[in-house]
């Protein structure tokens, strides 16, 4: 619906059905935000999984090769050359493991932090919310339920008074609960657009970072030699 950007708090107490349709258009688009979001974040989550592969991979090839000098071959023989040379390989990839391991570290920060929190913190928040309003909408019901029948026999003062504290009671938590949601279910559209763009941004910082390392690591490289 172009041009809504929030449900109006100010009309939950009167229950309209435009109110009704337009609550249902936002829950409408809480889902699909919950699918898309779902979606990218186990992509996301391969991202950061392939990064401490690599990582770990590099980290075990420059093992390796240090412990070539070690390793005994029959038709080998002593190649002090071959050693040497691996031995200088293992730490140039040592060093590029230590890139990967900042990387991975960085990932996990600025990509998959603000992903991880909105996914479990405020899409969750919505869901439970909407549970709650559902039972206090419930209980309203039973509770205006209960007070029809009032009306229809007679009943002692006690029992009336009960009954129409429980109206009042559940009404007033019906229409705190709707507050709530309906605020939420608003600050959502705002704060998907931020957890959208966040992890975004901490993926190319990071990119951008572990480039601008690999360049100094490879001109140091250089001067060295």
């Amino acid at each position: 619906m172009p041009g809504i950007d929030k449900l109006p708090i100010e009309e939950t107490l009167e229950d309209s059905p435009q109110t009704r349709s337009l609550l249902g258009v936002f829950e409408e688009d809480t889902a699909a935000t919950s699918s898309y979001f779902s979606q990218l974040f186990r992509a996301m989550q391969r991202i950061y999984d392939a990064q401490n592969e690599l990582s770990a991979a590099t980290h075990l090839t420059s093992r390796l090769l240090k412990d070539y000098e070690k390793q005994r071959f029959p038709l080998g023989g002593d190649d002090e050359v071959m050693s040497s040379t691996l031995q200088q390989f293992a730490k140039v990839i040592d060093e590029l493991s230590s890139c990967h391991a900042v990387l991975s570290t960085q990932l996990a920060d600025a990509m998959m932090f603000p992903i991880t929190q909105f996914q479990e913190r405020d899409l969750r928040e919505i869901v439970i919310l909407k549970e709650v309003f559902q039972i206090a909408s419930d209980d309203h019901d039973t509770a205006i339920n209960r007070y029809s029948r009032l009306s229809k026999r007679k009943e002692n003062e006690k029992v009336k008074n009960e009954v129409m504290e429980d109206v009042y009671t559940s009404r007033k938590k019906q229409h705190e609960t709707i507050m709530h949601y309906f605020a939420s279910l608003n600050m959502l559209q705002y704060k998907k657009k931020m957890a959208l763009l966040e992890p975004l941004l901490g993926y190319m910082q990071a990119q951008v970072q572990k480039y601008k390392r690999e360049n100094i690591f490879g001109l140091t490289c250089l001067l060295k030699h």
